[in-house]
Protein backbone atom coordinates (compact mmCIF):
# COMPACT_ATOMS: atom_id res chain seq x y z
CA UNK A 1 0.00 0.00 0.00
CA UNK A 2 1.37 3.37 -1.02
CA UNK A 3 1.54 5.90 1.78
CA UNK A 4 1.75 9.62 1.04
CA UNK A 5 3.20 11.52 3.98
CA UNK A 6 2.89 14.91 2.34
CA UNK A 7 -0.45 16.72 2.41
CA UNK A 8 -0.44 17.94 -1.17
CA UNK A 9 0.65 14.59 -2.66
CA UNK A 10 -2.29 12.92 -0.91
CA UNK A 11 -4.69 15.55 -2.22
CA UNK A 12 -3.36 15.31 -5.80
CA UNK A 13 -3.47 11.51 -5.74
CA UNK A 14 -7.03 11.41 -4.38
CA UNK A 15 -8.32 14.06 -6.78
CA UNK A 16 -6.60 12.49 -9.80
CA UNK A 17 -7.85 9.00 -8.97
CA UNK A 18 -11.40 10.17 -8.35
CA UNK A 19 -11.35 12.26 -11.55
CA UNK A 20 -10.05 9.37 -13.64
CA UNK A 21 -12.58 6.87 -12.29
CA UNK A 22 -15.41 9.37 -12.65
CA UNK A 23 -14.37 10.26 -16.17
CA UNK A 24 -14.22 6.58 -17.24
CA UNK A 25 -17.74 6.05 -15.87
CA UNK A 26 -19.02 9.20 -17.58
CA UNK A 27 -17.29 8.27 -20.85
CA UNK A 28 -18.87 4.82 -20.77
CA UNK A 29 -22.32 6.26 -20.05
CA UNK A 30 -21.93 8.95 -22.70
CA UNK A 31 -20.88 6.41 -25.33
CA UNK A 32 -23.94 4.30 -24.56
CA UNK A 33 -26.22 7.34 -24.80
CA UNK A 34 -24.45 8.48 -27.97
CA UNK A 35 -24.76 5.02 -29.52
CA UNK A 36 -28.48 4.78 -28.70
CA UNK A 37 -29.22 8.25 -30.02
CA UNK A 38 -27.14 7.66 -33.13
CA UNK A 39 -28.91 4.35 -33.70
CA UNK A 40 -32.31 6.05 -33.41
CA UNK A 41 -31.27 8.83 -35.79
CA UNK A 42 -29.78 6.34 -38.22
CA UNK A 43 -32.96 4.28 -38.10
CA UNK A 44 -35.18 7.29 -38.81
CA UNK A 45 -32.89 8.40 -41.62
CA UNK A 46 -33.00 5.03 -43.39
CA UNK A 47 -36.66 4.23 -42.74
CA UNK A 48 -37.93 5.64 -46.07
CA UNK A 49 -35.41 3.52 -48.01
CA UNK A 50 -36.34 0.38 -46.11
CA UNK A 51 -40.07 1.01 -46.63
CA UNK A 52 -39.31 1.42 -50.32
CA UNK A 53 -37.37 -1.88 -50.19
CA UNK A 54 -40.39 -3.63 -48.66
CA UNK A 55 -42.57 -2.28 -51.49
CA UNK A 56 -40.10 -3.45 -54.15
CA UNK A 57 -39.89 -6.95 -52.67
CA UNK A 58 -43.68 -7.20 -52.36
CA UNK A 59 -44.14 -6.13 -55.99
CA UNK A 60 -41.51 -8.50 -57.43
CA UNK A 61 -42.03 -11.62 -55.32
CA UNK A 62 -44.92 -13.72 -54.20
CA UNK A 63 -45.07 -16.53 -51.63
CA UNK A 64 -43.12 -18.91 -53.90
CA UNK A 65 -40.06 -16.62 -54.03
CA UNK A 66 -36.46 -17.76 -54.41
CA UNK A 67 -33.93 -16.53 -51.78
CA UNK A 68 -31.28 -16.22 -54.47
CA UNK A 69 -33.47 -13.90 -56.56
CA UNK A 70 -34.34 -11.84 -53.45
CA UNK A 71 -30.63 -11.45 -52.70
CA UNK A 72 -29.90 -10.50 -56.28
CA UNK A 73 -32.59 -7.84 -56.19
CA UNK A 74 -31.27 -6.36 -52.93
CA UNK A 75 -27.72 -6.37 -54.27
CA UNK A 76 -28.84 -4.42 -57.29
CA UNK A 77 -30.10 -1.61 -55.04
CA UNK A 78 -26.56 -1.12 -53.69
CA UNK A 79 -26.98 -0.39 -49.98
CA UNK A 80 -24.08 1.03 -47.90
CA UNK A 81 -24.91 -1.37 -45.07
CA UNK A 82 -25.64 -5.07 -44.72
CA UNK A 83 -29.27 -6.17 -45.17
CA UNK A 84 -30.93 -9.35 -43.87
CA UNK A 85 -34.51 -10.37 -44.64
CA UNK A 86 -36.74 -12.50 -42.33
CA UNK A 87 -40.06 -14.29 -42.93
CA UNK A 88 -43.19 -14.40 -40.81
CA UNK A 89 -41.70 -17.10 -38.62
CA UNK A 90 -38.64 -14.94 -37.83
CA UNK A 91 -36.49 -17.22 -39.96
CA UNK A 92 -33.67 -15.74 -41.95
CA UNK A 93 -34.33 -15.76 -45.72
CA UNK A 94 -31.27 -14.14 -47.25
CA UNK A 95 -28.78 -11.34 -46.78
CA UNK A 96 -26.93 -8.77 -48.83
CA UNK A 97 -23.51 -7.25 -48.11
CA UNK A 98 -22.59 -3.58 -48.20
CA UNK A 99 -21.21 -2.13 -51.42
CA UNK A 100 -18.44 -0.49 -49.33
CA UNK A 101 -15.92 -3.29 -49.65
CA UNK A 102 -12.94 -3.23 -47.29
CA UNK A 103 -14.77 -0.55 -45.29
CA UNK A 104 -17.79 -2.36 -43.85
CA UNK A 105 -17.29 -5.91 -42.66
CA UNK A 106 -19.11 -8.72 -44.49
CA UNK A 107 -21.45 -9.72 -41.74
CA UNK A 108 -24.61 -11.79 -41.80
CA UNK A 109 -27.04 -11.75 -38.90
CA UNK A 110 -29.47 -14.68 -38.92
CA UNK A 111 -31.17 -13.58 -35.68
CA UNK A 112 -33.92 -11.01 -35.55
CA UNK A 113 -32.37 -9.10 -32.64
CA UNK A 114 -30.83 -5.64 -32.52
CA UNK A 115 -27.24 -5.96 -31.25
CA UNK A 116 -26.07 -3.59 -28.51
CA UNK A 117 -22.36 -3.27 -29.15
CA UNK A 118 -19.71 -0.55 -29.38
CA UNK A 119 -18.34 -2.07 -32.57
CA UNK A 120 -21.31 -1.18 -34.77
CA UNK A 121 -25.05 -0.55 -34.98
CA UNK A 122 -28.15 -2.30 -36.20
CA UNK A 123 -31.84 -1.55 -36.75
CA UNK A 124 -34.91 -3.75 -37.39
CA UNK A 125 -37.84 -2.63 -39.52
CA UNK A 126 -41.15 -4.46 -39.78
CA UNK A 127 -43.22 -4.65 -42.99
CA UNK A 128 -46.50 -2.69 -42.68
CA UNK A 129 -48.03 -5.12 -45.25
CA UNK A 130 -49.41 -7.91 -43.08
CA UNK A 131 -49.94 -10.16 -46.10
CA UNK A 132 -46.37 -9.95 -47.31
CA UNK A 133 -44.11 -13.02 -46.88
CA UNK A 134 -41.30 -10.62 -45.96
CA UNK A 135 -41.91 -9.89 -42.27
CA UNK A 136 -38.84 -7.88 -41.24
CA UNK A 137 -35.58 -6.41 -42.52
CA UNK A 138 -32.53 -5.91 -40.37
CA UNK A 139 -29.79 -3.48 -41.39
CA UNK A 140 -26.43 -3.47 -39.62
CA UNK A 141 -22.99 -2.00 -40.13
CA UNK A 142 -19.58 -2.54 -38.56
CA UNK A 143 -16.46 -0.87 -39.90
CA UNK A 144 -13.41 -2.97 -40.63
CA UNK A 145 -10.56 -0.83 -39.33
CA UNK A 146 -12.37 1.72 -37.19
CA UNK A 147 -15.14 0.50 -34.86
CA UNK A 148 -16.93 3.80 -34.50
CA UNK A 149 -18.18 3.53 -30.91
CA UNK A 150 -14.89 2.09 -29.68
CA UNK A 151 -13.15 5.07 -31.24
CA UNK A 152 -15.61 7.45 -29.60
CA UNK A 153 -15.01 5.81 -26.23
CA UNK A 154 -11.23 5.97 -26.72
CA UNK A 155 -11.42 9.64 -27.68
CA UNK A 156 -13.45 10.32 -24.56
CA UNK A 157 -10.78 8.62 -22.44
CA UNK A 158 -7.87 10.38 -24.12
CA UNK A 159 -9.51 13.76 -23.73
CA UNK A 160 -10.31 12.88 -20.12
CA UNK A 161 -6.71 11.93 -19.38
CA UNK A 162 -5.54 15.17 -20.94
CA UNK A 163 -8.01 17.17 -18.85
CA UNK A 164 -6.96 15.27 -15.71
CA UNK A 165 -3.28 15.95 -16.38
CA UNK A 166 -3.91 19.64 -16.83
CA UNK A 167 -6.14 19.69 -13.73
CA UNK A 168 -3.56 17.75 -11.74
CA UNK A 169 -0.82 20.19 -12.76
CA UNK A 170 -2.92 23.21 -11.83
CA UNK A 171 -4.12 21.46 -8.67
CA UNK A 172 -0.55 20.53 -7.74
CA UNK A 173 0.52 24.16 -7.98
CA UNK A 174 -2.47 25.32 -5.93
CA UNK A 175 -2.04 22.62 -3.28
CA UNK A 176 1.72 23.24 -3.23
CA UNK A 177 1.03 26.89 -2.45
CA UNK A 178 -1.50 25.86 0.19
CA UNK A 179 0.85 23.29 1.69
CA UNK A 180 3.68 25.82 1.78
CA UNK A 181 1.56 28.14 3.90
CA UNK A 182 0.39 25.28 6.12
CA UNK A 183 4.00 24.17 6.52
CA UNK A 184 4.84 27.57 7.98
CA UNK A 185 2.05 27.05 10.50
CA UNK A 186 3.39 23.59 11.31
CA UNK A 187 6.91 24.90 11.88
CA UNK A 188 5.53 27.68 14.03
CA UNK A 189 3.60 25.23 16.22
CA UNK A 190 6.74 23.07 16.48
CA UNK A 191 8.80 26.05 17.70
CA UNK A 192 6.08 27.00 20.18
CA UNK A 193 6.15 23.44 21.56
CA UNK A 194 9.94 23.84 22.08
CA UNK A 195 9.50 27.06 24.01
CA UNK A 196 10.40 29.51 21.22
CA UNK A 197 7.72 32.19 21.57
CA UNK A 198 9.33 34.88 19.39
CA UNK A 199 8.09 33.23 16.17
CA UNK A 200 5.93 35.41 13.91
CA UNK A 201 4.29 34.04 10.75
CA UNK A 202 3.51 35.85 7.51
CA UNK A 203 -0.18 36.69 7.50
CA UNK A 204 -0.70 38.16 4.03
CA UNK A 205 -4.13 37.67 2.55
CA UNK A 206 -7.68 37.49 3.83
CA UNK A 207 -8.39 33.78 3.61
CA UNK A 208 -8.71 31.21 6.39
CA UNK A 209 -4.97 30.45 6.51
CA UNK A 210 -4.13 34.14 6.88
CA UNK A 211 -6.71 34.27 9.67
CA UNK A 212 -5.01 31.33 11.38
CA UNK A 213 -1.58 32.94 10.98
CA UNK A 214 -2.78 36.23 12.53
CA UNK A 215 -4.33 34.42 15.47
CA UNK A 216 -1.20 32.26 15.82
CA UNK A 217 0.96 35.39 16.06
CA UNK A 218 -1.41 36.83 18.64
CA UNK A 219 -1.39 33.55 20.59
CA UNK A 220 2.43 33.33 20.62
CA UNK A 221 2.66 36.91 21.88
CA UNK A 222 0.14 36.25 24.64
CA UNK A 223 1.93 33.04 25.66
CA UNK A 224 5.24 34.91 25.76
CA UNK A 225 3.69 37.55 28.04
CA UNK A 226 2.14 34.85 30.22
CA UNK A 227 5.44 32.95 30.52
CA UNK A 228 7.26 36.16 31.40
CA UNK A 229 4.61 36.95 34.02
CA UNK A 230 4.81 33.43 35.46
CA UNK A 231 8.61 33.62 35.60
CA UNK A 232 8.42 36.93 37.45
CA UNK A 233 5.79 35.53 39.82
CA UNK A 234 7.83 32.39 40.42
CA UNK A 235 10.98 34.41 41.05
CA UNK A 236 9.09 36.65 43.47
CA UNK A 237 7.66 33.57 45.21
CA UNK A 238 11.12 32.03 45.51
CA UNK A 239 12.50 35.29 46.93
CA UNK A 240 9.60 35.45 49.37
CA UNK A 241 10.13 31.84 50.49
CA UNK A 242 13.87 32.37 50.87
CA UNK A 243 13.43 35.64 52.77
CA UNK A 244 10.66 34.24 54.98
CA UNK A 245 12.66 31.08 55.70
CA UNK A 246 15.71 33.13 56.58
CA UNK A 247 13.72 35.46 58.81
CA UNK A 248 12.01 32.52 60.54
CA UNK A 249 15.26 30.63 60.98
CA UNK A 250 16.89 33.37 63.07
CA UNK A 251 14.33 33.48 65.90
CA UNK A 252 14.00 29.71 65.80
CA UNK A 253 17.71 29.40 66.40
CA UNK A 254 17.41 31.77 69.36
CA UNK A 255 14.47 29.83 70.75
CA UNK A 256 16.37 26.56 70.37
CA UNK A 257 19.31 28.05 72.22
CA UNK A 258 17.00 29.25 74.98
CA UNK A 259 15.44 25.76 75.27
CA UNK A 260 18.92 24.22 75.45
CA UNK A 261 19.80 26.63 78.26
CA UNK A 262 16.65 25.67 80.13
CA UNK A 263 17.54 22.02 79.76
CA UNK A 264 21.14 22.56 80.83
CA UNK A 265 20.35 24.71 83.88
CA UNK A 266 17.49 22.51 85.16
CA UNK A 267 15.29 25.56 85.71
CA UNK A 268 12.06 23.61 85.08
CA UNK A 269 10.52 21.13 87.46
CA UNK A 270 11.39 17.48 87.15
CA UNK A 271 8.01 16.67 85.53
CA UNK A 272 8.35 19.52 83.00
CA UNK A 273 11.95 18.56 82.36
CA UNK A 274 10.87 15.00 81.65
CA UNK A 275 7.59 15.44 79.75
CA UNK A 276 7.31 18.99 78.39
CA UNK A 277 10.84 19.82 77.29
CA UNK A 278 11.34 16.80 74.91
CA UNK A 279 8.06 17.58 73.13
CA UNK A 280 9.04 21.23 72.70
CA UNK A 281 12.48 20.27 71.40
CA UNK A 282 11.02 17.72 68.99
CA UNK A 283 8.52 20.19 67.50
CA UNK A 284 11.17 22.91 67.40
CA UNK A 285 13.60 20.67 65.51
CA UNK A 286 10.84 19.72 63.09
CA UNK A 287 10.06 23.38 62.36
CA UNK A 288 13.78 24.14 61.94
CA UNK A 289 14.13 21.25 59.47
CA UNK A 290 11.13 22.43 57.44
CA UNK A 291 12.53 25.95 57.41
CA UNK A 292 15.96 24.70 56.29
CA UNK A 293 14.34 22.61 53.53
CA UNK A 294 12.32 25.60 52.28
CA UNK A 295 15.40 27.78 52.32
CA UNK A 296 17.47 25.19 50.50
CA UNK A 297 14.78 24.58 47.83
CA UNK A 298 14.57 28.33 47.19
CA UNK A 299 18.37 28.51 46.92
CA UNK A 300 18.54 25.55 44.51
CA UNK A 301 15.95 27.14 42.21
CA UNK A 302 17.95 30.36 42.08
CA UNK A 303 19.69 30.58 38.65
CA UNK A 304 22.88 31.65 40.43
CA UNK A 305 22.97 28.52 42.59
CA UNK A 306 26.38 26.92 42.22
CA UNK A 307 27.11 23.19 41.85
CA UNK A 308 30.72 22.20 42.54
CA UNK A 309 31.50 19.41 40.06
CA UNK A 310 34.24 16.97 40.86
CA UNK A 311 35.10 13.53 39.52
CA UNK A 312 34.33 10.72 41.96
CA UNK A 313 34.70 6.94 41.91
CA UNK A 314 31.02 6.06 42.02
CA UNK A 315 31.48 2.50 43.25
CA UNK A 316 33.60 3.50 46.27
CA UNK A 317 31.32 6.46 46.95
CA UNK A 318 28.12 4.36 46.95
CA UNK A 319 29.68 1.61 49.03
CA UNK A 320 30.72 4.08 51.72
CA UNK A 321 27.41 5.98 51.71
CA UNK A 322 25.33 2.81 51.79
CA UNK A 323 27.43 1.44 54.66
CA UNK A 324 26.43 4.41 56.83
CA UNK A 325 22.77 4.03 55.89
CA UNK A 326 22.82 0.26 56.41
CA UNK A 327 23.81 0.69 60.07
CA UNK A 328 21.04 3.24 60.52
CA UNK A 329 18.53 0.86 58.91
CA UNK A 330 19.76 -2.02 61.05
CA UNK A 331 19.19 0.09 64.17
CA UNK A 332 15.54 0.38 63.03
CA UNK A 333 15.32 -3.41 62.40
CA UNK A 334 15.28 -2.98 58.63
CA UNK A 335 17.44 -4.91 56.15
CA UNK A 336 19.38 -2.81 53.62
CA UNK A 337 20.61 -4.56 50.46
CA UNK A 338 23.18 -3.15 48.01
CA UNK A 339 23.54 -4.80 44.57
CA UNK A 340 26.39 -3.97 42.21
CA UNK A 341 25.89 -5.21 38.62
CA UNK A 342 28.77 -3.42 36.88
CA UNK A 343 32.56 -3.16 36.96
CA UNK A 344 34.37 -1.75 39.93
CA UNK A 345 35.18 1.66 38.53
CA UNK A 346 32.74 4.25 37.17
CA UNK A 347 33.85 7.88 37.19
CA UNK A 348 31.18 10.56 37.38
CA UNK A 349 31.55 14.34 37.27
CA UNK A 350 29.09 15.39 40.00
CA UNK A 351 28.91 17.27 43.29
CA UNK A 352 29.67 14.54 45.81
CA UNK A 353 28.14 16.43 48.73
CA UNK A 354 24.88 17.00 46.84
CA UNK A 355 24.78 13.38 45.61
CA UNK A 356 25.22 12.25 49.21
CA UNK A 357 22.29 14.49 50.20
CA UNK A 358 20.15 13.02 47.40
CA UNK A 359 20.85 9.45 48.49
CA UNK A 360 20.25 10.31 52.18
CA UNK A 361 16.85 11.81 51.33
CA UNK A 362 15.82 8.78 49.28
CA UNK A 363 17.04 6.26 51.85
CA UNK A 364 15.48 8.17 54.77
CA UNK A 365 12.16 8.36 52.88
CA UNK A 366 12.30 4.60 52.30
CA UNK A 367 13.03 4.08 55.99
CA UNK A 368 10.35 6.54 57.12
CA UNK A 369 7.49 5.49 54.81
CA UNK A 370 8.43 1.90 53.90
CA UNK A 371 7.19 -1.42 55.22
CA UNK A 372 9.88 -2.63 57.64
CA UNK A 373 9.00 -6.27 56.98
CA UNK A 374 10.70 -5.95 53.58
CA UNK A 375 14.27 -4.87 52.73
CA UNK A 376 15.30 -1.53 51.23
CA UNK A 377 17.14 -2.35 48.00
CA UNK A 378 19.79 -0.22 46.31
CA UNK A 379 20.96 -1.32 42.87
CA UNK A 380 23.52 0.12 40.44
CA UNK A 381 23.36 -0.91 36.78
CA UNK A 382 24.12 0.24 33.23
CA UNK A 383 21.63 1.02 30.49
CA UNK A 384 22.67 2.43 27.10
CA UNK A 385 25.24 5.14 27.98
CA UNK A 386 23.90 5.89 31.45
CA UNK A 387 24.48 4.55 34.93
CA UNK A 388 21.40 3.97 37.03
CA UNK A 389 21.03 4.02 40.81
CA UNK A 390 17.73 2.47 41.83
CA UNK A 391 16.34 2.60 45.38
CA UNK A 392 13.21 0.56 46.00
CA UNK A 393 11.11 -0.41 49.01
CA UNK A 394 7.68 -1.77 49.85
CA UNK A 395 4.96 0.63 50.97
CA UNK A 396 3.00 0.67 54.19
CA UNK A 397 -0.03 2.15 52.40
CA UNK A 398 -0.99 2.25 48.74
CA UNK A 399 -0.42 5.58 46.93
CA UNK A 400 -2.96 6.25 44.16
CA UNK A 401 -1.37 9.19 42.33
CA UNK A 402 0.68 9.71 39.15
CA UNK A 403 4.36 9.11 40.08
CA UNK A 404 5.34 12.62 38.92
CA UNK A 405 3.28 14.18 41.72
CA UNK A 406 5.71 12.76 44.28
CA UNK A 407 8.13 15.58 43.37
CA UNK A 408 5.66 18.44 43.88
CA UNK A 409 6.69 20.71 46.77
CA UNK A 410 4.67 20.16 49.96
CA UNK A 411 2.81 17.19 48.51
CA UNK A 412 2.18 14.39 51.01
CA UNK A 413 -0.02 11.34 50.59
CA UNK A 414 -3.24 11.57 52.67
CA UNK A 415 -2.63 7.99 53.83
CA UNK A 416 0.57 8.90 55.68
CA UNK A 417 0.47 12.67 56.28
CA UNK A 418 -1.07 12.26 59.72
CA UNK A 419 1.09 9.29 60.74
CA UNK A 420 4.58 10.52 59.78
CA UNK A 421 5.93 14.03 60.28
CA UNK A 422 7.38 15.96 57.34
CA UNK A 423 6.82 18.86 54.99
CA UNK A 424 6.89 17.10 51.62
CA UNK A 425 10.02 18.89 50.36
CA UNK A 426 12.54 16.05 50.38
CA UNK A 427 11.77 14.62 46.92
CA UNK A 428 11.46 18.11 45.43
CA UNK A 429 15.00 18.85 46.61
CA UNK A 430 16.16 15.48 45.24
CA UNK A 431 14.70 16.24 41.79
CA UNK A 432 16.10 19.77 41.63
CA UNK A 433 19.62 18.66 42.68
CA UNK A 434 19.64 15.70 40.28
CA UNK A 435 18.70 17.90 37.32
CA UNK A 436 21.21 20.58 38.37
CA UNK A 437 23.94 17.93 38.07
CA UNK A 438 22.75 16.91 34.57
CA UNK A 439 20.93 13.76 35.63
CA UNK A 440 17.33 12.67 35.53
CA UNK A 441 15.04 10.90 37.96
CA UNK A 442 12.43 8.28 37.06
CA UNK A 443 9.79 7.17 39.59
CA UNK A 444 7.71 4.00 39.37
CA UNK A 445 4.73 3.19 41.58
CA UNK A 446 2.90 -0.11 41.97
CA UNK A 447 0.27 -1.21 44.46
CA UNK A 448 2.88 -2.45 46.92
CA UNK A 449 6.22 -0.95 45.92
CA UNK A 450 7.95 2.29 44.96
CA UNK A 451 11.10 2.56 42.84
CA UNK A 452 13.06 5.77 42.29
CA UNK A 453 15.95 5.60 39.83
CA UNK A 454 18.66 8.20 39.25
CA UNK A 455 20.31 8.27 35.82
CA UNK A 456 23.62 9.99 35.04
CA UNK A 457 25.53 10.14 31.77
CA UNK A 458 28.76 8.15 31.77
CA UNK A 459 31.96 10.17 31.41
CA UNK A 460 33.86 7.30 29.79
CA UNK A 461 33.27 4.07 27.88
CA UNK A 462 30.79 1.83 29.69
CA UNK A 463 32.48 -0.72 31.98
CA UNK A 464 32.19 -4.42 31.36
CA UNK A 465 29.32 -6.20 33.05
CA UNK A 466 30.29 -8.53 35.85
CA UNK A 467 28.65 -10.91 38.24
CA UNK A 468 26.24 -9.43 40.75
CA UNK A 469 27.74 -8.41 44.05
CA UNK A 470 25.31 -8.23 46.95
CA UNK A 471 25.94 -6.78 50.39
CA UNK A 472 23.26 -7.37 52.97
CA UNK A 473 23.18 -5.95 56.48
CA UNK A 474 20.90 -8.10 58.65
CA UNK A 475 18.41 -6.74 61.13
CA UNK A 476 19.55 -6.30 64.68
CA UNK A 477 17.90 -8.51 67.24
CA UNK A 478 15.38 -6.68 69.33
CA UNK A 479 16.30 -6.18 72.98
CA UNK A 480 14.11 -7.97 75.40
Amino acid sequence: MMVFKSFYTRIIFILSTMSLVLFIILAFVNVIVFRNEFQKSFGKLEQPRIEQLFAILDNHFESNYSPEKVKSKIDSLKFEFNVDVFDRKNNWITGSHSILKNVVEKETSKQLVESKRFTGLSKIYFNPNVYSPFYAIKIHVRFVDSPIFNRVFLNFLLSGVFVILISALVGWRLVYYLNKRLDRLKKGVSKISKGEFDIQLEDDGRDEIAFLAKNFNHMSGEIKKLIHSLEESNAARQRLIAHASHEIKSPLTSIKGFVDILEFMNVLSEEQQKNLLPVVKKDLNRVIKITNDMLQLAQIRDPEYQIIFKQINLMDFLLEEHSHFAHKASANNVTAIYENKVAEKITLDVDGERLSQILDNLWNNALKYGDHNFPIQTEIFLVNEEVGIKISNHLQNRIDIPPERLFEPFYRSPNISEKVSGAGLGLSIVKELTEKMGGRIVPKLTDEKIEITLFFKLQQNPPVEKKRKTIQIPKLKKKR
